[in-house]
């Protein structure tokens, strides 16, 4: 009897601080993602050390796609977002309609976003110019159908994405392969989507 009460009590000592984790996550608005993204591997044999992840990007519209993708720490405020970005530039990266990127290896990050607003915030705090220079700071996916050249190239004449964060724990592990695909949506609130299609690590892959 002795012993069951004590080891009740070392339970509840136990489940103390990951309950204060909880409410602080719950509090901050974070949330059961926020402890998943908390708490999941970010890769690498050694620790402090981070694996990586693969991204495709596959623009299923007959529109050039504008946009701006990056990788961070959203449990950081400092933390320097890895970016891509594409845009009408012929000196940038360009995603033109019915065609696809290659695969891009990216450091493992807790969260892998396009256009949103974490992540912009993260790219304009915490990188300096040089490394803003010709990146489309702009939310979601912008669409265009002017001609590379044209001053409002980088304009969405033909709509918009709206953003989308994929957070580690929650969407997708270390090692992954992130295929975002840009579809029309018929019954969305904007004209097109992000559709996200995770193939993990140790699966045979095929996009």
């Amino acid at each position: 009897m002795h012993r069951n009460v004590r080891y009740r009590r070392n339970s509840t000592r136990l489940a103390a601080p990951l309950m204060l984790v909880m409410t602080l996550l719950v509090l901050s608005g974070c949330g059961l993602d926020g402890l998943l993204s908390l708490t999941a591997s970010l890769g690498g044999n050694v620790a402090g050390q981070r694996g990586n992840a693969e991204v495709l990007f596959i623009n299923n519209t007959p529109f050039r796609a504008i946009f701006v993708f990056g990788a961070y720490d959203n449990l950081d405020r400092d933390t320097q977002p890895t970016l891509l970005s594409f845009s009408s530039d012929p000196d940038t990266l360009n995603l033109e309609g019915n065609s696809e990127t290659t695969i891009q290896q990216v450091q493992c990050s807790r969260v892998f976003s396009i256009g949103g607003e974490g992540l912009l915030a993260r790219a304009q705090e915490n990188l300096d110019e040089a490394a803003l220079e010709n990146v489309p700071l702009i939310e979601g996916v912008y669409f265009s159908s002017a001609e590379v050249g044209d001053d409002d190239a980088d304009e969405p004449n033909e709509g918009i994405a709206p953003p989308l964060d994929s957070n580690i724990g929650a969407d997708f592990e270390c090692g992954a392969l992130l295929i975002y695909r840009l579809e029309f949506d018929e019954d969305g609130p904007e004209r097109f989507r992000i559709d996200l299609t995770v193939v993990p690590a140790e699966s045979t892959r095929g996009v």
